[in-house]
């Protein structure tokens, strides 16, 4: 599950897992799981893909029912939406 405080370590460090290993503090090592990582990280990935236009309606669907039952609550959701934009 994807909460507001693994999301906000994981935006912390911009989605770099090794220097989140190097530079947390104690109290956040325990707060995300290397698994949650990997989750945030897949689901940004295939967001990004929706966004950019790349996916086929199927694999839409696919990617939102994934990031709506991993993520704790609409917040979390929405933020996943907007992490994912594309850099312009």
């Amino acid at each position: 599950m994807i909460a507001q405080d693994k999301l906000r370590i994981y935006e912390k460090f911009g989605g770099d897992i090794d220097g989140f290993a190097r530079g947390s503090k104690v109290g956040e090592r325990g707060s995300i799981a290397d698994r949650d990582w990997r989750l945030i990280d897949e689901i940004l990935q295939s967001l990004l893909i929706v966004q950019s236009g790349l996916a086929n309606a199927a694999f839409e669907a696919q990617v939102r029912a994934r990031a709506l039952d991993a993520a704790e609550d609409e917040q979390v959701f929405e933020r996943l939406f907007q992490l994912s934009k594309p850099k312009t």
